[in-house]
């Protein structure tokens, strides 16, 4: 794994102008091997804790055996 990788760099964290005016945005992240992810992703939406679409694709990292997956869900604070 190089140093030279940071994860906020990654295009799933551009911020981009903010559809969701009043929300805070609050994000994710499952690493593991395709197959892991990939169950814990299924097994979040069956426990109804988050959507499949919430979810990005599977997203490389710098350890060829590594990947992850980034969900963003928008919170109302109050």
């Amino acid at each position: 794994m190089t140093g030279d990788f940071n994860l906020f760099d990654h295009p799933a964290f551009e911020e981009d102008s903010d559809p969701n005016a009043g929300r805070e945005r609050v994000r994710i992240i499952i690493f593991g091997s395709k197959e892991v992810v990939r169950a814990t992703i299924h097994d979040l939406y069956l426990k109804n804790f988050r959507r499949i679409e919430s979810l990005s694709p599977l997203l490389p990292t710098p350890d060829p055996t590594v990947f992850m997956s980034i969900s963003t869900e928008y919170r109302v604070m109050r």
